[in-house]
């Protein structure tokens, strides 16, 4: 027997509904249309829409309720009661003599809403889009509340396993302004960082006010090849206006985590402090794990390395502090791409006059919950964790921030 291998027709559909009714097994409808008992059968299951006899967590959804003796419909041996008549016969429950006492799950099948279905998914074919309009909704409402916090659709993806497109396939839907209904376009998109040496930078020369002997970016190198045991700290200032306040930077390498320390003065005795403060928290030895090594900048702030080296107090060494070749803000790019994620919270020209070092911890908690590829989908708080443990976290005052609380809008700090 050959079958019509036409796509189904509304009137088509209406028979399909109508033997249903009648408690027609699906053999004889694919025979009534000439169509395939499969064909016939995925039309049923891909369209029908299911119904609860009880509450959403009814225990009479699950086959394994007997066992478990509670159920609330979301563990991973979920199985859906079976019925012989509806999923092996009819395939819906339309027309059946026991639906008012059947205490199962129930689905219909109607005509006009498997022919919407239809339309809409061609419609989405047609244009590239592997999305019926169901899923699309049902993607828009998990992503673009999460994008419009400032998440990335990296992170996202890792957060969100459910998700099934790719990170590829979610920036082009975006690109073709399917989301632009809930308010998502590309401007609404974490810029991706590429960090250039400008030509004007490379030609540009700058006279050496400090004494960088023995503590250059080549000595970093021979260092870190000597001693391959320390962790590298990269250091930094990040700031809006000339006069202040001022954020000091650190991102611990090996893990990602950046933390930071709001000053009013941009001197190296205002900065070195941070240092005190560290190692009077943490103790020598954690001290030692976390900024025995730094590499910054040769910014006029970090211009005294004795005073970052040299515990003042003791005047014993606690750190051994290296500095970037004049320009080359590239030879530390890991604290440098990290300040996007400041800038998309604290927008350039802002006034800082209201910030707070509790506010800045939290904005940093949040930073630090963002998972990383670098990190193998790993939060940089995951990563710090696992290697100093949270005892230190909670010191430094970095909380971990659930997934789909992550924000990284001006409105988180509310300066």
């Amino acid at each position: 027997m050959s079958f019509n291998g036409k796509h189904l027709s509304l009137e088509d559909r209406k028979i399909i509904e109508e033997n249903i009714n009648k408690g027609l097994r699906k053999f004889e409808t694919a025979k009534e249309l000439n169509k395939s008992q499969s064909t016939i059968g995925k039309e049923i299951k891909n369209n029908r829409k299911r119904r609860y006899s009880q509450t959403e967590d009814s225990p009479w959804k699950c086959k394994h309720y007997k066992d478990c003796k509670v159920c609330i419909g979301k563990c991973s041996d979920f199985e859906e009661v079976p019925c012989f008549r509806r999923d092996r016969f009819i395939g819906a429950c339309n027309g059946c003599s026991e639906i008012k006492s059947c205490k199962k799950t129930k689905y219909f099948y109607y005509a006009n809403i498997a022919q919407k279905n239809y339309e809409y998914s061609l419609k989405d074919s047609r244009q590239g889009v592997n999305l019926n309009t169901t899923e699309l909704f049902e993607l828009a409402h998990i992503i673009c509340p999460l994008i419009k916090q400032g998440q990335s659709i990296y992170t996202i993806l890792q957060n969100h396993k459910e998700i099934t497109q790719c990170e590829k396939t979610i920036y082009t839907y975006i690109e073709m302004g399917l989301f632009k209904d809930w308010g998502v376009t590309n401007i609404d998109l974490r810029r991706k960082v590429v960090r250039k040496i400008s030509r004007k930078n490379k030609l540009k020369k700058r006279s050496e006010s400090a004494d960088y002997t023995g503590r250059k970016y080549d000595d970093y190198i021979e260092f870190v090849k000597n001693n391959p045991t320390y962790a590298t700290t990269e250091m930094d200032t990040v700031y809006n206006h000339q006069e202040g306040p001022y954020i000091q930077t650190f991102i611990f390498e090996n893990t990602g985590l950046m933390i930071g320390r709001l000053k009013q003065h941009k001197t190296s005795e205002e900065m070195s402090n941070s240092l005190n403060y560290f190692q009077e928290l943490l103790g020598d030895d954690m001290y030692q794990k976390l900024f025995g090594l730094l590499l910054t900048d040769r910014g006029s702030e970090f211009a005294k390395p004795q005073l970052f080296e040299v515990n003042t107090e003791t005047g014993e060494i606690r750190s051994n502090i290296f500095y970037c070749d004049a320009q080359m803000p590239s030879q530390k790019p890991h604290v440098e791409n990290n300040h996007e994620f400041i800038r998309d919270i604290i927008l350039k020209k802002k006034s800082m006059s209201n910030l707070t070092q509790d506010k800045l911890d939290l904005m940093f908690s949040h930073i630090n919950s963002l998972p990383r590829k670098s990190l193998g989908g790993k939060t940089p708080y995951e990563a710090f964790e696992f290697f100093y443990g949270k005892d230190t976290l909670d010191k430094l005052n970095i909380q971990k921030i659930k997934e789909d609380e992550v924000t990284l809008q001006p409105y988180l700090l509310n300066l």
